[in-house]
């Protein structure tokens, strides 16, 4: 009888163990992006990154992170990236049972505007057919006379340079997206600020401007 009570017992004890179901799934982890989305997949301004992990057969026994391969970091609150450059986040989440979860993600950030600078065009001086000569009254003004061609050094050394465009007042002259970017005045009489912009992939831009250029282009 107190044999059979014991494989009574043991017998419940295996179906009980049995009926426990055993946690082999991950933790679910998710990983939000907080800044301003430029184009072509880059970031144009600082970042906040946060983790979220859950697990809903065991707790999350720890969440993780490090940045370009660096050491791995303990996910405690949300942190901040501030540089421009290429940055390869990995984060990773294990419950209590030492189930793993493991993800990355690439980013880019490029916060920097490109640089532009006229090459041949400042203020203060005649362009005559191509020449130049100083304005000899003072204000010195700034005049055109025939055609003339602007030409502008763009440059932006992370994401690249998109094109630059050209404007005659508010209304835009030329776009040009290869070097040498420049323009040529023709056809145009009035007075007008010329203004160039340049943009780089990313969606920064940048822009010089002269004021109140006396043109006197006719063809």
């Amino acid at each position: 009888m107190k044999r059979k009570s014991i494989f009574v017992f043991l017998l419940f004890f295996m179906l009980l163990i049995g009926c426990v179901k055993k946690d082999n799934n991950p933790p679910y982890i998710k990983i939000e992006i907080d800044g301003q989305e430029g184009n072509d997949g880059w970031y144009i301004s600082n970042l906040t990154i946060s983790l979220f992990s859950i697990d809903n057969e065991s707790k999350v026994e720890e969440t993780k992170y490090r940045i370009n391969g660096g050491l791995w970091m303990d996910y405690v609150m949300p942190f901040k990236i501030t540089k421009d450059g290429f940055y390869l986040i990995e984060y990773y989440a294990k419950d209590k049972n030492g189930n793993e979860i493991y993800k990355n993600i690439s980013i880019r950030i490029d916060k920097t505007k490109p640089s532009i600078n006229f090459l041949n065009f400042e203020p203060g001086y005649i362009y005559f057919w191509g020449h130049k000569f100083i304005t000899p009254r003072i204000p010195r003004d700034t005049i055109i006379i025939g055609r003339y061609n602007i030409k502008v050094d763009a440059k932006d050394g992370l994401s690249g340079l998109k094109k630059v465009e050209f404007y005659l007042g508010d209304a835009l002259a030329f776009e040009d997206d290869s070097v040498p970017y420049e323009w040529e005045i023709k056809g145009q009489t009035g007075i007008y600020n010329i203004t160039a912009v340049a943009y780089d992939i990313a969606g920064n831009t940048n822009s010089i401007c002269i004021e109140d250029v006396q043109i006197f282009s006719f063809g």
